[in-house]
């Protein structure tokens, strides 16, 4: 049910976006030539230079980023790893996940930008942040409506983040083959649990806990990251060039047995070859 809910759910939100940024498009060049000088501008190179600001606006970038996209977690490789890949390569599945992190990132998060952007920067948002700024600038563009529609794909979104990594935390009990009924009512129990703490801590230390967990999955990922890539050199390898050759790309295990204990047993077994 995922596979379709949550591509329906972002499209919703881009739609929806896009249609609000059409609706103002004669504000969208200041908008885009704002974003360019705060990004690019004198002051704010002067103020990098500093090295303070730089840094604050690195580690505060990492952090976001992260938490928007997880890449380098090692959380969404579980979805691409059950996923039926094609053209019938491995490489194919991880070019198709490097698909999402710019969709996501570049799409999602610029839409939503944008939309606090047009609304302008009235001195009644000095306050707010986060999901108040967003309702408040829906509001602003749309009408009372906006912010109501904020909190729905808001709760969508998180309903589905909540679900999936269940899932994920489930499919990993399986591998580790502690799938028995206990530890699965601890597992379900110890979610159930976690969303509502997090209802009742305050926001700042919400996002400390999560840069902090992030940080450590991230670093634990990069690790075996390091340690399989030269089997992800092979891969990659393997697929570019056969896409040289004009041909479609379908991965033969035959070819690497050196890299045969890196594969799950009868994964490429059955795959049809030209």
């Amino acid at each position: 049910m995922m596979q379709w809910f949550v591509p329906l759910m972002a499209l919703m939100w881009v739609i929806t976006s896009l249609v609000v940024c059409l609706i103002n498009l004669e504000q969208l060049p200041d908008i885009i030539i704002s974003i360019v000088k705060s990004a690019f501008g004198w002051q704010e190179a002067a103020g990098g230079v500093a090295g303070y600001t730089l840094s604050q606006a690195l580690t505060s970038g990492f952090q976001r980023s992260m938490f928007s996209n997880e890449a380098g977690m090692g959380s969404t490789p579980n979805a691409a790893a059950a996923a039926a890949s094609w053209p019938p390569h491995p490489a194919a599945q991880g070019i198709v996940q490097m698909i999402g992190i710019f969709i996501d990132t570049l799409i999602v998060c610029s839409a939503t930008a944008m939309l606090v952007l047009l609304a302008g920067n009235d001195a009644t948002y000095a306050p707010m942040e986060g999901i108040q700024l967003l309702q408040k600038a829906m509001n602003t563009l749309v009408g009372d409506w906006g912010a109501a529609f904020v909190a729905i794909i808001v709760i969508l979104f998180a309903f589905s983040s909540i679900v999936v990594n269940y899932i994920y935390a489930e499919n990993n009990l399986y591998f580790l083959n502690l799938d028995n009924k206990r530890i699965i009512w601890v597992l379900r129990i110890t979610t159930c649990s976690t969303v509502i703490a997090g209802t009742l801590l305050s926001f700042p230390l919400l996002w400390q806990m999560a840069d902090i967990i992030m940080a450590c999955m991230a670093i634990t990922n990069l690790t075996a990251i390091l340690l399989l890539s030269p089997v992800v050199h092979t891969l990659a390898s393997d697929y570019l060039r056969q896409r040289k050759l004009g041909i479609r790309p379908v991965f033969d295990p035959l070819r690497y047995p050196d890299i045969g204990q890196q594969l799950a047993p009868d994964a490429w077994d059955d795959i049809p070859r030209d």
